[in-house]
């Protein structure tokens, strides 16, 4: 690794800060020393240089790559705390500034009389390979946006075909991250978890790619986390789940909810459901702070499942009151893909509500869920999913006495699968 210049402070002699383009690589160098830096700070300070006669905002930064990923707000004090810390090292002095009210939004050089800038080649030449980052940085990520958009809305053969269609582009270690986790979830939706087993290697050699950001290391973490958990490979899960711990905080919102909710599912797995439902509801609460819908449907779908778990071991007292709780958070989360349009959810949360009611012995609106839930226009997996309605009608049948209805349910299902009787 390349040493870092030596400190310049007492010295009578001009420091030199030059950034250097060479080749599509960007670099800083300082007084004849290349600044063993990352990507993303190379651009920084790049994006500073370039415009030296003002401030740069994070709102600014953040919409250049590699910086993309962060939120303003994350980025800023990822940038006030390395200001501070680490410029006195690299070059034996502060050389940035930040208006003290405005600490972690605002940014500027600070060379002083002292220090020399120059660029190699113009800066014109910098200036227009930092716009590429930003124009790549724009395209990829609202290509990536349209992806998520169309795997949480069901249309996942479509998000697929332009994810594995991405893969040609050259692409930066974050971007490839962003893709290999968006394939892997679609390739659950498709196949299950068996369907995924192919990406695990890549996912773990993506986690050590050079230039990989923190976020982006952690959505390809809990994909693995998450195989290993549904595979039942629990030991392997909580070595990832611990790593997984120490990467994200509440601010990281998505991430960080992605990260309760499979933990949550691996703490159900587990047997520990009380602690599943405390890591889903926090997932819950700031997947709603940061209105991710998606992320809320998830959450409220899981506590569904997770107290009607509970109520199968709790005496009758008990039992009636997590149903009930189980009741809320099924209509709860038919409300918020009814709210945001997802044809494919609401019809997966109309059968949950109504295995609730089911299990409440509240046959009339039982029956009145099923209905919905069979009204849904292309689903991929239609078959399948008129299968798991027939069962929970017949079971709702036989809870009544009927038998033949239920018997006629049964048969119904049988069909959907493509089973003989």
């Amino acid at each position: 690794m390349e040493r870092s210049a030596p400190a310049t402070h007492g010295s009578h002699a001009p420091a030199t800060l030059t950034v250097q383009l060479d080749k599509e690589i960007c670099r800083l160098v300082w007084n004849g020393y290349v600044l063993p830096l990352s990507e993303k700070w190379v651009v920084f300070y790049a994006l500073l240089a370039v415009n030296h006669e003002r401030h740069v905002s994070t709102d600014e930064i953040c919409d250049h790559h590699p910086w993309s990923r962060l939120s303003p707000s994350v980025a800023g004090r990822d940038l006030w705390r390395f200001t501070r810390t680490q410029e006195p090292e690299l070059f034996g002095q502060r050389v940035t500034s930040s208006p003290a009210r405005q600490a972690s939004k605002l940014f500027a050089l600070a060379l002083g009389e002292r220090i020399q800038l120059r660029f190699d080649p113009a800066r014109p030449v910098i200036f227009d390979h930092l716009r590429s980052l930003r124009i790549h940085r724009n395209t990829v990520a609202v290509e990536l946006g349209e992806c998520t958009l169309l795997l949480q809305s069901g249309l996942v053969a479509q998000a697929l075909e332009r994810l594995v269609s991405m893969q040609d582009c050259t692409l930066s270690a974050n971007d490839q991250a962003q893709i290999l986790t968006l394939t892997t979830m679609c390739l659950e939706d498709q196949g299950g978890i068996d369907a995924t087993a192919c990406q695990l290697p890549l996912l773990l050699a993506a986690s050590h790619l050079p230039g990989l950001n923190r976020l982006n290391r952690a959505r390809l973490l809990v994909r693995v986390a998450r195989y290993y958990t549904l595979k039942a490979h629990y030991t392997q899960a909580h070595s990832y789940f611990v790593i997984l711990r120490s990467l994200l905080v509440p601010e990281d919102g998505v991430e960080y909810c992605w990260f309760h909710i499979n933990y949550g599912v691996y703490l159900r797995r587990t047997g520990h459901l009380e602690r599943a439902i405390h890591h889903q509801r926090l997932a819950h609460d700031v997947a709603q702070a940061a209105q991710w819908w998606h992320g809320v449907y998830s959450a409220r779908s899981n506590l569904t499942l997770m107290h009607l778990s509970l109520a199968e071991t709790s005496p009758a007292p008990a039992r009636q009151r997590l149903l009930q709780q189980a009741l809320d958070w099924a209509q709860r989360a038919h409300s918020t893909v009814t709210l945001t349009r997802q044809q494919l959810a609401m019809a997966q949360t109309a059968v949950l509500v109504a295995r609730c009611y089911r299990l409440l012995g509240k046959t009339m609106e039982a029956r009145h869920w099923l209905d919905k839930a069979r009204v849904v226009d292309h689903h991929p997996e239609l078959a399948l999913h008129l299968a798991v309605v027939w069962d929970e009608q017949a079971l709702l049948e036989e809870q009544g006495g009927h038998h033949f209805h239920a018997h006629l349910a049964q048969a119904q299902a049988a069909a959907c699968r493509g089973e003989q009787e």
